[in-house]
């Protein structure tokens, strides 16, 4: 497994008249459907890709669904799904409402199988065209 990298360049947002430096960037190579997946699974098992298909559309059907009821989705070795939320300070505990609460987010967690398989990951510096300078892709 090789993923790729460019150099991009990029200024310090604490110091914006300060030096640049590089950076590596990762680079996206196209995206995964649920459709692969349930391909790729099928292949690998006796379930066909119908079922493989079903069995991944159950799972991001019931975890948001765990996840509004306040638990925490333990698919074990796989990794752990938690609710996070950005919030804005009250002065006072009586002023805390769910007005304060101003996005909400998921958190995965990787569990430790998830991270052996990438921790096998190699990298490959690729070239830099001339759009990466400034900012990242």
């Amino acid at each position: 497994m090789t993923a790729k990298y460019k150099a991009i360049e990029k200024v310090n947002p604490r110091d914006p008249e300060g030096p640049r430096k590089f950076y590596p960037s990762l680079q996206t190579d196209g995206r995964v459907t649920i459709r692969t997946l349930a391909m790729e699974a099928a292949d690998r098992s006796s379930m066909s890709e119908a079922d493989s298909y079903a069995s991944i559309a159950n799972l991001w059907n019931l975890i948001p669904r765990h996840l509004a009821e306040g638990k925490i989705v333990d698919l074990d070795d796989f990794g752990v799904f938690k609710l996070s939320i950005t919030t804005e300070g009250s002065d006072t505990l009586e002023g805390v409402t769910s007005r304060n609460i101003k996005s909400i987010g998921v958190r995965f967690i990787p569990g430790p199988a998830f991270m052996e398989i990438l921790a096998r990951v190699q990298f490959e510096k690729v070239a830099n065209d001339k759009t990466t300078t400034g900012s990242t892709p």
